[in-house]
C-alpha cells in the first residue's frame, strides 16, 4: 500500500509539472505559501559505516513572504527507517523554521530558484528488541540545514516545487548527516502584486 501511494504521489506531481500557462507575480509580497511533499532521505556514511537506512519522507510546508525576495517558512516532516547495526525500527518527526531567499530566473516570475537555511527539532524514537535496552527509547535532537530549489509555476497561484536539503544533529555525540530530496506542490494565497 505504501509503495502504491508514493507512485500515485510521483505521478501527481510529474502531471503538474507538466501544466502550463500564463504566469505573473507568484512571489508576492504580504502572500502565504503552502508546500505539501514527498521526499527521500539519503544518510551519509559515518565513521565507515549508515547509522540509518535510506528512506522515504512525507511533509508539509508553509511560509510568509515579507517581500518577493524574502520568505519565513516553517516545515513538519516524518519518516520510517531502520538502524542497521542493531535492527531496531527508528520513526523520525521533524519540524524546522527555515529563511528562503528568491532568485527570480524567468520573465514573468515562472521560475522563482532559493537558497534556504535553518534550525529545527527532531524526535527519534527508536523500538524493538536488542539486548541493549538504553538503545531503545525517544529523545530529541536540534538539527541544522542547508539547501536550495526550485518553483515552477504554472499559474499566478499553484506549481510544482523541487528542494535539496542537507541536515545534521548529533545523535549521543554521533554526527548523523543526510539528503533530503523533495518533490512537491506550491501553492500562493493572498499577496499584493
Amino acid at each position: 500500500m505504501r509503495r502504491l501511494l508514493m507512485k500515485a504521489s510521483l505521478l501527481a506531481l510529474a502531471c503538474l509539472a507538466g501544466w502550463t500557462g500564463t504566469a505573473q507575480a507568484q512571489n508576492r509580497e504580504k502572500s502565504w505559501e503552502l508546500n505539501p511533499y514527498v521526499g527521500y532521505l539519503t544518510f551519509e556514511k559515518t565513521e565507515g559505516e549508515k547509522v540509518l537506512d535510506d528512506t522515504w519522507d512525507i511533509g508539509f510546508r508553509f511560509g510568509y513572504h515579507w517581500t518577493k525576495h524574502h520568505l519565513i517558512e516553517f516545515g513538519f516532516f516524518g519518516a520510517s527507517t531502520k538502524n542497521g547495526a542493531n535492527d531496531l525500527n527508528v520513526d523520525l518527526l521533524g519540524g524546522q523554521v527555515n529563511y528562503d531567499y528568491n532568485f527570480f530566473v524567468a520573465r514573468r516570475d515562472r521560475v522563482v530558484a532559493f537558497a534556504t537555511g535553518g534550525v529545527g527539532v527532531m524526535n527519534i524514537s527508536t523500538f524493538g528488541f536488542v539486548a541493549e535496552p538504553d538503545a531503545v527509547g525517544d529523545k530529541v535532537e536540534v538539527t541544522y540545514n542547508v539547501g536550495g530549489g526550485v518553483r515552477f509555476f504554472g499559474g499566478r497561484r499553484a506549481g510544482f516545487r523541487m528542494d535539496v536539503h542537507r541536515t545534521h544533529f548529533s545523535d549521543n555525540g554521533v554526527d548523523v548527516n543526510y539528503w533530503e530530496i523533495g518533490a512537491g506542490m506550491s501553492i500562493v494565497l493572498g499577496g499584493t502584486y
